[in-house]
């Protein structure tokens, strides 16, 4: 009877695990918020990426994590049209997404990026989390084994500022496994009519690194669309170029430019291998804050008029003397020999420290000038400055590069309705497009302030940096 109950049991608790079964894209996919191609982009699936699916329904299907043991459609993480998703896995092209940081202080979780937000729950110090999806100040928070980019995968929004990048000691404290991004191991799935783990392991892919370098590049290193060597070719980087190098995985770096702030995969430029870029690289040059002693001036033929007024200046004496009027320059007062300054008086002429104001004017010619606008939309003047297309992460991307000419600085909904104004003029069946917004003060040849992306039918995102204003007369 015993054994009966337990076998019972053991039913029971697998039923409940194994609901729908596993699946892999054989190819990048999208995932939206209902059944619907329509419907708004959510997040993606990388190819072969290993998912459990259920409750098909017009040839859509509901997405959830591989572990998942909630059945309902609520605890689902988007759909995706189920003719892409297959019981083997072809294709396996993995992509690392988000960052592992985690929060020294009790930290609440909103369900939108406002302080206005709902709170939806709560983070605890040492807490650590996955982060994505940056919108203005804050940014999507998902659990540090989630393993699918989807919106509906986030516990919520926090403001970005109170996180800090994990790392191995701060994983161990948390009782992480250290040397990987997640703890999580992939199971070889033998696919079934239950969708049933036959339990194999598998070996997980190679641990990726979140050391990140600053590097100059001493020849050319060619940058591919994936860590293989047969993807496109995204670019050639030259010798003297500045990058960031990291996420080192199965030996190939992810490479970003050289002031990007975002080090999530889908935010770098490509691929490039680890042993090109040990060839043809070297750190770059950093300065650092050093303890400079005062130096001490060379010997050389002095005055007594030059030495006394050096006595008088105020800022350089601790405490000032009785003036003494200067002497007339004369043969007698030349001092025959050197006289190296004693080491009071060196100390006596370091000026204390005091705070500069730094005049913008003086740096106005070493500044290209803005733009001249040449078009108008929604009330703003603009200029179209630069239209490329690139293919990334295996999807052809159309790129805006658009100055903005404006005295005040322009609200969520009026960046949207802008940027979906040039989308439509310019949009193609099958790419997606992507608005890169630049304001009067900025350098255009850096980060962007607004970058708003669109598919062939709608938006997707959309956030700012407000950091890149800095210098401007907005900041």
């Amino acid at each position: 009877m015993t054994t009966l109950v337990a076998a019972c049991l053991l039913l029971v608790a697998s039923a409940a695990f194994a609901f729908g079964e596993i699946a892999y894209p054989d190819r990048p996919l999208n995932l939206r918020a209902s059944r619907s191609p329509k419907a708004a982009w959510i997040g993606s699936l990388y190819p072969g990426q290993k998912v459990r699916i259920a409750h098909e329904k017009d040839g859509w299907v509901a997405i959830y994590e591989p572990g998942e043991t909630d059945s309902s459609e609520a605890a689902a993480v988007g759909f995706s049209n189920a003719k892409y998703l297959k019981k083997t896995r072809g294709r396996y092209e993995p992509v690392v997404w988000g960052e592992l940081v985690y929060t020294p202080r009790t930290l609440n979780v909103r369900s939108k990026p406002s302080v206005k937000g709902n709170k939806v729950g709560s983070l605890h110090g040492m807490e650590h989390v996955l982060i994505d999806f940056p919108e203005d100040d804050w940014t999507m928070v998902f659990a540090p084994d989630a393993t699918i980019r989807s919106q509906m995968n986030a516990m919520g929004y926090c403001a970005a500022k109170y996180f800090q990048p994990a790392t191995e000691e701060s994983k161990a404290k948390a009782g992480l496994a250290t040397g990987t991004e997640s703890s999580v191991q992939e199971v070889a799935e033998v696919p079934s009519g239950s969708g049933q783990v036959s339990g194999a392991a598998v070996a997980a892919p190679d641990p990726v690194s979140s050391e990140m370098l600053r590097v100059v590049l001493t020849a050319k290193v060619n940058v591919r669309q994936s860590r293989t060597s047969s993807s496109p070719l995204v670019r050639t980087l030259k010798p003297n170029e500045i990058v960031q190098i990291g996420l080192l995985r199965n030996g190939w770096y992810a490479v970003f430019s050289a002031n990007d702030m975002i080090r999530s995969e889908s935010s770098s430029m490509g691929y490039a291998l680890q042993s090109l870029i040990d060839k043809a690289t070297s750190p770059a040059p950093v300065v650092k804050p050093v303890s400079v002693p005062v130096p001490v001036p060379a010997p050389e033929v002095v005055t007594m008029e030059a030495i006394k007024s050096e006595a008088v200046r105020p800022e350089a004496a601790t405490s000032a003397p009785e003036p003494v009027a200067p002497m007339p320059a004369t043969p007698e007062t030349v001092v025959s020999e050197p006289v190296p300054a004693p080491p009071s008086a060196v100390v006596a002429t370091v000026p204390k420290q005091q705070t500069m104001v730094i005049d913008r004017s003086a740096f106005a010619k070493g500044k290209r000038p803005d733009p001249t606008p040449n078009q108008t939309a929604h009330g703003y003047q603009y200029r179209l400055v630069e239209k490329s297309e690139a293919r990334q992460f295996g999807e052809n991307w159309i790129t805006l590069k658009v100055f903005l000419s404006t005295s005040k600085l322009p609200g969520r909904d009026a960046l949207k309705d802008f940027a979906e104004t040039l989308w439509k003029d310019h949009k193609r069946v099958t790419k997606k497009l992507v608005v890169l917004i630049y304001l009067p003060g900025m350098d255009m040849e850096n980060l962007a302030y607004g970058v708003i992306k669109f598919d062939d039918e709608k938006m997707l995102e959309l956030w700012v940096r407000k950091a890149t204003l800095f210098g401007t007369k907005f900041m």
